[in-house]
This record gives structure tokens, sequence and C-alpha cells, in this order.
């Protein structure tokens, strides 16, 4: 999170100190975005959520002829996710809205963890949820 809002200080990155649910949660995030323009745009841009082109020496476009330059921020937001679950304590074993353990009575399907409530699942619809918010602040070019 830290990454994430332009001044944040360092210790961002340590647990928030309760748990909260998934709204209070998205509530939280959406607050701390919402504070940086920056921050909007970086969450909004596809870019920010792929590794760099550059990240493994490639830097080119598959069939594509013309180098293709990532923006600066490309890849900032990768480990959003996991920021998340560490900063809001989704992986604590003591967490109330989160299940991940093997003796828990966990969603599977076909060897994918699918269950609502598991941690990688809960920072997904985090972030989904608040790009959609985010999304509705900034006007769609006609």
């Amino acid at each position: 999170m830290a990454n994430v809002v332009e001044g944040e200080p360092r210790n961002s990155q340590e647990w928030f100190g309760s748990y909260l649910d998934e709204d209070s949660i998205v509530s939280d995030v959406l607050k701390r975005v919402k504070a940086d323009a920056v921050a909007i745009e970086r969450w909004l841009d596809p870019a920010s959520w792929k590794a760099p082109m550059g990240w493994l020496g490639a830097r080119r476009m598959p069939f594509s002829p013309e180098p293709k330059e990532d923006p600066e921020h490309a890849g900032c937001l990768m480990f959003a996710g996991m920021s998340i679950r560490n900063f809001y304590g989704l992986w604590h074993a003591s967490n109330p809205h989160t299940a991940f353990g093997t003796d828990e009575d966990l969603e599977i399907t076909d060897g994918i963890v699918t269950d609502p409530r598991h941690p990688d699942n809960v920072s997904g619809r985090i972030i989904d949820r608040v790009k959609a918010e985010l999304q509705k602040l900034v006007p769609v070019a006609a």
C-alpha cells in the first residue's frame, strides 16, 4: 500500500491493527487512493497491473515490428493484492472474515480454491470493487 498513495509512511506496509470486513476494507482503500489523483490514474491504467514488458528482457509486443515502451509506472500495482492481504491481516488465523486452513471447510473446485472467504479471493474482489468505484469518478471519453 505504501506505493499506492504518495507520501504514505513506510510502516503502512505493516498490519492495519484490526480485522475489517470486506466492505470496510474497500472503503478504507478507496479513501487512501482517492486522496491522490496520480493513484487514481494508476489504479485505472491496465499497465499498472501487469508485469512491464522489459521485466524479463522482452521489449516488443508479440507480432509487433515496433518496440513498445512501457509507461514509467508499469507494474506498480502488480503486488497490490499481496499488500492488501498483508496490511489488513487477511492471512491471520484469527481473522473472522477469512478462511484458508486445510482444517477448515473450504470450497475447492477442480483443485482450485474457489471459497469466497479465501484471502486471495477476498483481495481480488476488493481490488475489483475499488477499481469499479474509481471508474465512476473518471468521465468516459465520447
